[in-house]
């Protein structure tokens, strides 16, 4: 389970069991799962893939992490993509009922957004993580 690209109205996510890349809009979204009395504001879960009907949850990281040992790399990239769709979906107040409280409001500290600074340096082209061709994939210029 991967997300690849956040703007203004969808995020695109590939399906980690098929690969199918899926265009889902943010506004279908919702933070949180609850099940019985215990609920998660962690979790983003994403509708099922069309293609295979695979189900997948984003996980924001928790507020303890510490720097990720490899900045730069697609699980960094990755981690700050998802933390960005979590504090999008809270800033837009979509959070299943039980997060919220009497009077329906949301508190903004369920989230974790990037600093932007962060957003800045990692995602100079938009929130994006550009595909990397992995070293057998590149094809030899010629001469070389």
């Amino acid at each position: 389970m991967s997300i690849h690209e956040l703007n203004a109205t969808e995020v695109l996510q590939r399906c980690g069991k098929c690969a199918a890349e899926n265009r889902i809009v943010l506004d279908s979204l919702e933070v949180g799962v609850a099940r019985d009395d215990q609920t998660d504001a962690s979790v983003v879960p994403l509708p099922a893939c069309p293609t295979c009907r695979s189900t997948e949850f984003l996980l924001r990281s928790p507020d303890d992490e510490p720097v990720h040992p490899a900045p730069g790399s697609f699980g960094h990239l990755h981690r700050m993509l998802v933390d960005e769709v979590h504090a999008e979906l809270v800033k837009r107040k979509r959070v299943i009922e039980p997060l919220k409280d009497k009077q329906g409001r949301v508190d903004a500290k369920l989230a974790k957004p990037v600093a932007a600074e962060d957003v800045a340096r990692w995602f100079p082209q938009g929130l994006k993580i550009e595909a990397r061709l992995s070293a057998a994939a590149r094809v030899k210029e010629p001469g070389q």
